[in-house]
């Protein structure tokens, strides 16, 4: 009798146990904000490159081969650099409920405390997983689309066409210049606060969704840059049309209108 009672106790911990279990979701639960450089997503053997505002699912691998940013449904950033793994569901911040860097807002040239913004993030981001194929046919060199798309200073000296940094035809102006309602690799116009990283890197975001890594040493104007993110560890300094400087340090979410 009491063995019976105990095959059965153990039988109902195993079957609590596997219904307690759940299995990754079939939604994405991330996107790709913006990357310095390709993120790749392995298939087996195959590495294929993710596009900028890709919806990704918890069960992808991702490998950076340069600075990047996932951004996920529930508000939190991750933030990758050259080399890193990962599989999106793995992350802590994929448990997230709100953005896990401290919000502040640009205002009268200084950095002032700021409420948090709550986003819908899953509405800014699309289906298409990643690059197109003719990205890597002899139509479109690994050069050309590269630059184009890795704004706003394109990757240097990859492979042998480094004279461009963009299209190679000019864009039309911006009203006739079809606008783009999920994230994107693009411009971020000119004008406005010049960023320049002093330490690892940034991340800009313009009012029409258009996103940029910045990295060190470069001065980038902000153009239309709405949001500027920077990670634990790192240094901005944004410069004024009157020679102002100021220090923006990670980790902080600095809202800039």
């Amino acid at each position: 009798m009491a063995q019976r009672l105990v095959g059965c106790l153990l039988a109902a911990g195993l079957a609590s146990l596997v219904t307690s279990c759940k299995e990754r979701s079939d939604k994405p639960i991330a996107g790709l904000l913006a990357a310095g450089a390709p993120v790749l997503r392995i298939e087996g053997k195959e590495q294929r490159t993710v596009a900028v505002g890709a919806q990704l699912l918890g069960d992808v691998t991702l490998t950076a081969t340069g600075p990047a940013v996932l951004e996920y449904f529930g508000g939190g950033l991750r933030f990758l650099e050259k080399g890193d793994t990962l599989e999106v569901g793995d992350a802590g911040e994929a448990k997230l409920h709100g953005s896990n860097l401290p919000p502040r807002r640009w205002a009268d040239g200084a950095i002032q405390e700021a409420q948090r913004v709550p986003r819908i993030v899953a509405a800014r981001y699309t289906n298409v997983q990643v690059t197109p194929a003719s990205a890597h046919e002899d139509a479109y060199s690994s050069t050309q689309y590269f630059v184009a798309f890795f704004t706003p200073n394109g990757l240097q000296k990859l492979g042998s066409d480094t004279q461009h940094e963009g299209p190679h035809q000019p864009l039309p102006a911006p009203p006739f210049r079809p606008k783009v309602p999920f994230i994107h690799a693009g411009e971020l116009g000119e004008g406005g606060l010049v960023a320049v990283v002093d330490d690892g890197f940034a991340v800009a975001e313009t009012d029409d969704l258009a996103t940029a890594v910045l990295l060190e040493g470069r001065e980038v104007p902000l153009g239309r840059t709405v949001r500027l993110l920077v990670p634990d560890g790192s240094e901005v300094i944004l410069k004024g049309k009157d020679g102002t400087e100021v220090e923006v340090e990670g980790p902080v979410d600095l809202r800039l209108r």
